[in-house]
């Protein structure tokens, strides 16, 4: 398992033109880091807390420019990228995966629990129940940690 504080040196030993056998090994660590449970879940989150803020703000910025434009439209596709791209990132995480059920035991907050409930929301809406029964797993399992 990565440990997440390491994960700048890697940045920083690149940003440092090492040799060639260097190089690759901060490579395989950075794909390491790209398949592992912690990166999943923190994309996930990151996707839909960030498309929130992000969404309301070029909403706010596109009508003081166009008052005609409809930003209805553009909201409900922001949200189906957001989402459908979030999806990709958490559709494997299994907790019944010891590496992934200690990262939620660890990384378990109120603002990680909120991001599973708006997720599961978006896909109830959609009706696609699949997603909905895995988020809520995990959700119960960030809930029970939140307590």
């Amino acid at each position: 398992m990565i440990d997440p504080n390491k994960i700048f040196e890697l940045f920083d030993r690149a940003d440092q033109n090492p040799p060639l056998n260097e190089k690759s090994e901060i490579a395989d660590k950075l794909l390491e880091l790209k398949d592992s449970p912690a990166f999943k879940l923190g994309i996930f989150k990151k996707l839909i807390l960030n498309h929130t803020t992000f969404s309301d703000s070029l909403v706010k910025l596109i009508k003081r420019a166009d008052k005609e434009f409809d930003t209805d439209d553009m909201k409900i596709a922001g949200e189906c990228i957001v989402y459908t791209r979030s999806w990709e990132y958490i559709k494997d995480f299994d907790v019944k995966d010891l590496e992934s059920f200690n990262i939620l035991k660890n990384y378990s907050n109120q603002e990680l629990l909120t991001t599973f409930n708006l997720a599961t929301h978006y896909f109830q809406e959609q009706e696609e129940y699949e997603k909905c029964a895995h988020l809520h797993n995990i959700s119960k399992v960030i809930r029970f940690y939140c307590t």
